[in-house]
């Protein structure tokens, strides 16, 4: 089993309408800084519970809801042209559909059932005022607290900011604060309730939903102290207190041995006589009671004694306390995975009161604190744990490394990212669009071809695509000659597919997450691949989302040549080419001192050394030779991307 979509509405960035998110038995989501990918996970723990992480209360607060929709509630409020009874109230509603049930599992959801075959459940959250709540009452009452701020447009302090609507008339003394913002929101009066099948009559049973579990390792997780069992909220203590307590009999057993020891402790027997004579002293015995004294084991109980228990690791063993983090995090994350699985039994192989028939779990940058070479390790089996231990288990990985994305599977990869155009926070699968068999070819290409370098094209909306190192090398600089920032400003990325493997990647970015792509390919004037450029530009250039820009020259190095053969950039070309090839460089140079550069003659000096030639002019662009001349195609590009 396994949650196949997730619908979301007001709860935090995800406003209306719904926000709606397919799932795989495994998924990696990719995605910006505050862009929802923690909120996603949080909503999951609204419907699912929590046995090994802390507990979310499914019990909102203000700022659970979505900022947008409680400030158009408040402006409505306060909008006396609009009848009470029509003002909204805001409800926050996370719905799963469950699918893939095997035969324990139907017997578990087997009331939540939405559709005619049987085959999936549907499990819905919603947080909404209490039923007896009375809205036009309410409503009226804050009007009234209201209109003793409001004032006249001329009176002094009063401000609206150019909005003439009720709700924008401000409070006398507070500047331009619009009235809106002293509504309140009845936060108070919300209860949550939990249903199947998308009736809200049929309330789902706290004992079956339990059987469903959510584990959520988040970002900013604390895997040292975690690691130690040392209070009830460790991680480390709730999965050795999971199952029943037989499991600890034989600690037990130890520590009524341990109470007798120290009961008998001649040291403690010392103690207790010469306390006792003194209190016999000074304390007067009744009849109701003596004196005596005795020295009690302080809770002889088995769950007391595995707060005392912490983990080591490593052929040198020490203790999670003088680990490092990285090493910590995996160890962590390890003892989670290992866990998730497990149906909880008695020795005697008894099914416990709470067994667990299905379990997500959602891990927040699991590359955290880990070497490159562990991200890319972690990554490539991570994905294997499903299958290799039990289908009742779903993994979501929210992640930032371009290891962890580029050894993933791309089937399983989707995108979180604001609309340009709306707003809105939307979703998209990388392989959305593109046709498995049809294109075989390319998934595989692109499978085995994505380092972490090419994968940082999925943390980008905006793309240049080069051939080779020279471009990727210059590229960036001329860019920010030509708009006085650089890339990453406009959210944009440099991609080097070493070679002409283009078609690949465009038909990934046709498909319909890239904002723009510009490409930027050599003519090859004279050679085989003559045509190529130009079936590229007939096959992807859009004119909207892809441009192929063509060398007008046979080559990138041609065309930046040209353009620079004469004028100042003349000289910082030919400066760069003393940098790579000394004397043949200064032959160069001093036969041309009185006319434009040979285009043919300094090809050929640098035709064997074109990334020598191109580190050593950004190395001259960047001490300050900002007078190079950009070719036009280029300048193109530039213009399309952003």
């Amino acid at each position: 089993m396994y949650v196949k979509k997730i619908s979301i509405t007001n709860y935090r960035n995800f406003g209306e309408p719904a926000f709606e998110l397919l799932l795989k038995p495994f998924t990696l989501i990719l995605g910006e800084n505050n862009i929802g990918k923690t909120n996603l996970l949080n909503a999951l723990c609204l419907i699912f519970w929590q046995e090994l992480s802390v507990p979310q209360s499914r019990n909102l607060q203000l700022d659970d809801l979505n900022y947008d929709t409680v400030t158009r509630f408040r402006k409505q409020v306060a909008n006396t042209s609009l009848p009470p009874d029509q003002v909204i109230f805001p409800e926050v509603t996370v719905s799963v559909i469950l699918t893939d049930l095997n035969e324990d599992q139907d017997a578990v959801v087997g009331d939540w059932f939405c559709d005619t075959e049987l085959t999936e459940a549907q499990i819905t959250y919603r947080s909404s005022l209490r039923a007896s709540f009375d809205r036009t009452k309410w409503v009226d009452e804050q009007r009234q607290l209201l209109g003793k701020y409001t004032t006249s447009p001329s009176a002094p302090g009063t401000s609206t900011n150019g909005d003439t609507s009720p709700s924008s008339t401000t409070a006398p003394g507070n500047g331009a604060t619009p009235l809106w913002q002293r509504v309140e929101f009845p936060i108070g009066e919300y209860r949550y309730l939990v249903f199947g099948g998308g009736r809200p009559t049929n309330e789902c049973d706290s004992h079956f939903l339990r059987m469903l579990k959510v584990e959520l390792l988040d970002a900013l997780r604390d895997a040292r102290q975690e690691l130690i069992a040392s209070g009830e909220y460790r991680l480390l203590y709730r999965i050795l207190r999971q199952g029943h307590t037989s499991r600890y009999a034989d600690l037990k057993e130890r520590l009524l041995d341990l109470e007798q020891c120290v009961r008998n402790n001649d040291a403690l027997r010392e103690i207790k006589e010469d306390v006792a004579k003194l209190l016999q002293r000074v304390s007067l015995q009744t009849a109701a009671g003596d004196n005596s004294i005795d020295f009690q084991f302080s809770s002889p109980d088995a769950v007391e004694l595995l707060k005392k228990i912490g983990m080591i690791y490593g052929a040198n063993p020490i203790n999670v306390d003088r680990n490092g983090l990285g090493r910590n995090n995996l160890l962590y994350i390890s003892l989670v995975l290992s866990q998730v699985a497990k149906n909880q039994q008695t020795p005697d192989g008894a099914t416990s009161d709470n067994p667990t028939f299905f379990r997500l779990i959602g891990i927040e940058e699991p590359e955290a604190h880990l070497h490159p070479h562990l991200q890319d390790h972690l990554a490539r089996n991570i994905e294997t744990i499903r299958s290799e231990n039990s289908e009742a288990i779903q993994l979501i990985l929210s992640s930032h490394s371009t290891h962890v994305a580029a050894k993933l599977s791309l089937a399983n990869t989707v995108v979180l990212f604001t609309d340009s155009t709306t707003g809105r926070i939307c979703s998209h699968h990388i392989l959305d669009g593109i046709d498995a068999k049809k294109e075989e070819e390319s998934i595989r290409f692109l499978s085995l071809y994505l380092d972490a370098t090419k994968a940082r094209m999925f943390f980008s909306r905006r793309l240049i695509l080069v051939e080779g190192i020279s471009e990727q090398t210059l590229i960036p600089r001329f860019f920010h000659l030509h708009k006085g920032d650089g890339l990453e400003r406009y959210g944009a990325t440099i991609l080097n597919v070493n070679g002409v493997a283009f078609k690949h990647f465009l038909k990934i970015v046709k498909n319909g997450y890239f904002l723009k792509c510009s490409v930027l390919t050599d003519r090859d004037t004279g050679r085989k691949t003559e045509q190529r450029a130009t079936d590229l530009k007939t096959d992807f250039d859009d004119g909207n989302v892809i441009h192929v820009a063509i060398s007008q020259c046979a080559t990138f190095e041609r065309d930046l040549i040209d353009a620079n053969k004469c004028g100042p950039g003349k000289t910082i070309l030919l400066d760069a080419l003393t940098d790579t090839r000394p004397q043949l460089g200064k032959g160069v140079s001093d036969d041309c001192q009185n006319c434009d550069i040979d285009v043919d003659r300094f090809f050929d000096a640098i035709e064997d050394y074109k990334a020598e030639f191109a580190f050593n002019l950004s190395r001259r662009i960047d001490m300050g030779a900002t007078a190079v001349v950009i070719p036009d195609y280029i300048r193109n590009a530039f213009a399309f991307v952003v």
